[in-house]
């Protein structure tokens, strides 16, 4: 008999890069350490190398032992071990153009405002008119009255949807309620 351990997924006391993966692992039923870090925590853990050299949040260390780290290669490996991946050539082509779209539109500076303490009504004004352009960009794409980013399969895509949209437009817990409300659906 192999006994085995419970995955684990290490990443700070927030959605961030690893809610995508918190979805996906919770839909399948599939149980894990949801282990939240902070960044005093981190610290020592990241110096030591314990996951390796220059290993950064989140980490998903599977049942085996094995470490995985970087979010996307993370949550492209467990859609795929999990049945979540794409099946024909136009499936592969709508994700890939959403994870486009998500690094031209939303991996921007402006998105920062999300998480600054005090930022200016220029940042918040910036943050808030990326997150329409990015929904209306989205919106144009899936007009045509599909379920899921891929057409009528959930693949990863939609669980790093759904954490696009509970992290920055949806989050209760955000820190700037003009942002939410003013891009609220």
């Amino acid at each position: 008999l192999l006994l085995r351990n419970m995955p684990k997924l290490l990443y700070f006391p927030v959605q961030g890069r690893a809610q995508a993966i918190r979805f996906l692992l919770a839909a399948k039923g599939v149980a894990f350490e949801d282990q939240r870090l902070t960044g005093a925590e981190w610290g020592p853990i990241k110096a030591a190398a314990t996951y390796g050299e220059g290993a950064q949040m989140p980490i998903y260390v599977a049942d085996d032992g094995s470490i995985k780290v970087q979010s996307m290669a993370i949550l492209k490996s467990l859609a795929f071990e999990h049945g979540y991946m794409p099946e024909t050539a136009l499936q592969v082509y709508e994700l890939e153009w959403f994870y486009a779209v998500v690094v031209d539109i939303i991996e921007k500076p402006e998105r920062m405002a999300l998480i600054r303490d005090e930022p200016s009504e220029e940042e918040v004004q910036a943050c808030i008119a990326l997150l329409k352009k990015f929904i209306e960009k989205i919106d144009g794409q899936w007009a045509d009255g599909r379920a899921h980013a891929a057409g009528d399969k959930i693949t990863h895509a939609d669980f790093a949807m759904l954490a696009l949209v509970t992290s920055m437009y949806e989050n209760p817990n955000g820190k700037h309620a003009a942002i939410r409300e003013a891009t609220a659906a």
